[in-house]
């Protein structure tokens, strides 16, 4: 298998990956992040493009939500086949889909992404914005965006703490 040193897109690279067999090829550094309604693992990292395995947990929350800087082509793999998903492009929101399709028994996704040039890859979870799906979702974003804005079961990793400050001078004035 040839691996290009780079793609031109997101879904450029989703269709090199899918026509590959889906090339299962850990980072070094794989880690297991484990939130409030699933399980996920890198299965293939090159430069900004990754492939993450999400195990989506039975009745998951998965509120509507973004991935700032992260152009995101969901997959559900069932039986073999893989459905490739339009491009999740920034400012774009999704999560009702995926709570649909977990009900009552969970499922896998497969997650090909692009993250921006500015950001190291690692799970996308942590690039958030949207109400959170509880506190293990929370300290992971807080982990990797230490001064992210998160408040009141709300992150949104493009705004820091100050801004809390700056609504409530706001508020005020």
């Amino acid at each position: 298998m040839i691996i290009p040193e780079t793609w031109k897109s997101t879904d450029d690279f989703a269709k090199w990956y899918v026509d590959n067999g889906l090339p299962f090829m850990p980072p070094v550094d794989v880690e297991v992040f484990n939130s409030d309604d699933a399980t996920a693992f890198c299965m293939f990292r090159k430069g900004q493009f990754q492939v993450e395995l999400y195990l989506i947990f039975p009745q998951p929350f998965v509120p509507i939500h973004e991935h700032p800087g992260v152009e995101v082509i969901e997959t559900p793999v069932t039986e073999g086949l893989v459905h490739l998903i339009p491009t999740l492009r920034n400012g774009e929101a999704h999560g009702q889909g995926i709570r649909d399709r977990a009900e009552l028994r969970g499922y896998p996704l497969v997650s090909i992404q692009r993250w921006h040039p500015k950001l190291t890859p690692t799970t996308v979870a942590t690039q958030w914005k949207g109400k959170t799906v509880g506190p293990k979702h929370e300290a992971l974003i807080r982990r990797f965006n230490p001064n992210a804005f998160i408040f009141d079961g709300y992150a949104d990793t493009t705004k820091t703490m100050d801004y809390l400050e700056e609504l409530k001078n706001a508020k005020s004035a």
